[in-house]
């Protein structure tokens, strides 16, 4: 489980914390808001178009920013990002090494919250058989319910099952997705049946009324200079041919099927639709006794890996979350008060630029295909060392060897190592021992032997296992672990520091401000 290393140090910024914002009195809700993919930098980039009421704009104004916080190991995806922010540890320890790992003791290729025990509930989807049965530690959640003795409530509301689940931790009463239907749905970990209000929101097809107005832009064209022009060869042609704005959004739906929502401000519109919902009917943050409420923007992962980093559909879907951010904020001030309440904002991972669109600068980098780059580690272990069909699986950073390659381990790693796009390989029990570099720090703490290939790899910088469009992410150069974290509400003061923070310290500082407990498992520094 987690270690915990108090420090003199770490008792400072405790004290200066709690000191300078004056509070001692616990919030009577704690929101989590996780934006899937969002840079840090979106921040600087788009702040001049952020409105006064937007969430953005409230949290950079009235709120504490820490603009130097990172994740502290590697891989960063998804799973492992939302554990880490709500757990306070990282992967090695929380379990959750990436959105799907092979378990090597059975050879089956796991979820991240597949439950196979549990049943679907509001869907027939087998895909809804979801729980935080693979969490291996106690979230901030958690330790929220245990200090309240059960009397407060946790509640995780995403697109995604992982950013619902996870947040919301191992004691919640309720973790709600969209299935592909557009619909909220949960599982029989949590409950036997949909609540009365969220049945009634699916009757009510928001999806589809959203999705005759299409998508549009929020300012006119010339003022999204930030972005690339709409027409660009980095971008999938999904809008009749184009990938200019406006998006008919009913004919995306008949092409790509009701599931393409989820890469629009839809998604999003959603998703704040039910955190306001359970705000309201769960009547959280009404009483003494502190509520948990994890709430996760999925949209932009999906845009962001659709048109990319410097698309407008990203730019757009910012403007357009930071009102919704704005109303959120809005509804927390009128029904439970800004004293009452404690808001924190960060990001699962940031995102990679288009290496298509770098190369158009004469910056020698490109995207790779995983079968592809298969072949060619095969090919080039047969010509040097003799043995046939050595690499049986590469998935995530690690690649698989077959049974009878494994005894030429360390000469295949090599290869590996001189080989693009690959920038260092080690052994599976380098990583595993750790040492004193500091890159196999960062993949030792994102390691469990279990889950762990033969050989552990990273890429090179701005180099990514995708297709030729839009962005993806999952290493440790600092465009993937460079996240916003804001903190609102209470007593905090606005402010910021440049100190360099870590995710996992992120619900430490927030349990400082609340004058709540560390979560359960988190590391203190």
């Amino acid at each position: 489980m987690g270690k915990s290393e108090y420090r003199k140090r770490g008792i400072r910024a405790a004290l200066f914390c709690l000191l300078s914002t004056g509070l001692w009195a616990q919030p009577k809700l704690v929101v989590q808001v996780v934006v899937d993919q969002m840079r840090a930098e979106y921040l600087q980039r788009f702040e001049h178009q952020f409105e006064k009421d937007g969430g953005f704009r409230i949290l950079l104004d009235s709120g504490f920013q820490y603009s130097n916080t990172h994740y502290n190991y590697i891989p960063t995806y998804t799973g492992p990002g939302h554990a880490s922010i709500s757990t306070g540890t990282t992967p090695k320890y929380h379990g959750i090494v990436a959105n799907d790992w092979l378990d090597t003791r059975t050879n089956y290729e796991m979820y991240c919250v597949e439950d196979t025990t549990v049943r679907p509930v509001g869907t027939v989807e087998s895909g809804s058989r979801r729980s935080p049965k693979n969490l291996r530690t106690m979230t901030f959640s958690d330790g929220i319910k245990l200090y309240t003795n059960g009397r407060g409530k946790s509640f995780g509301v995403s697109i995604k099952d992982r950013g619902a689940i996870l947040p919301a931790g191992q004691l919640a009463d309720g973790a709600f997705w969209l299935d592909n239907s557009m619909h909220f749905v949960t599982s029989t970990y949590y409950m036997p049946n949909l609540p009365s209000y969220v049945t009634s929101y699916n009757e009510k097809e928001k999806a589809l009324g959203l999705m005759k107005k299409g998508w549009k832009l929020d300012l006119a064209a010339r003022k999204y200079e930030e972005s690339l022009p709409d027409e660009n060869p980095y971008e999938p042609k999904l809008n009749k041919g184009t990938s200019s704005f406006p998006y008919d959004l009913e004919y995306l739906v008949d092409t790509k099927g009701l599931n393409i929502l989820k890469n629009t401000p839809i998604g999003n519109e959603m998703v704040l639709d039910m955190a306001m919902g359970l705000i309201q009917e769960e009547d959280l943050g009404a009483d003494e006794d502190t509520d948990f409420l994890g709430v996760s923007f999925s949209s932009p992962d999906y845009a962001g890996h659709t048109w990319g980093v410097r698309s407008r559909e990203v730019h757009d879907m910012y403007l357009k979350l930071d009102a919704q951010l704005g109303e959120l904020i809005k509804t927390l001030d009128r029904k439970v008060g800004r004293q009452n309440y404690i808001l924190y904002l960060t990001s699962d991972h940031g995102a990679s630029e288009n290496p298509n669109h770098l190369r158009n600068f004469g910056y020698e980098v490109q995207n790779y295909q995983n079968a592809d780059v298969l072949t060619q580690l095969n090919d080039q272990i047969e010509e040097r060392l003799g043995i046939q069909s050595a690499v049986g699986k590469i998935i995530n950073h690690h690649i698989f060897l077959n049974d009878w390659a494994k005894a030429s381990g360390l000469p295949i790693t090599l290869i590996v190592e001189g080989m693009d796009p690959f920038a260092h390989a080690y052994s599976a029990e380098q990583i595993r021992i750790g040492s004193d570099d500091e890159l196999i720090k960062l993949l030792n703490q994102g390691h469990q032997s279990r889950f762990s290939g033969d050989i552990v790899f990273t890429l090179q910088p701005n180099c990514i296992f995708y297709g030729p469009y839009g962005s993806t992410h999952g290493s440790g150069y600092t465009y993937d672990t460079h996240v916003p974290f804001l903190i609102l509400g209470g007593a905090i003061n606005a402010g910021s520091t440049t100190e360099k923070t870590s995710v996992t310290d992120i619900v430490d500082r927030v349990a400082e401000s609340a004058d709540l407990p560390y979560a359960p498992n988190s590391w203190v520094q």
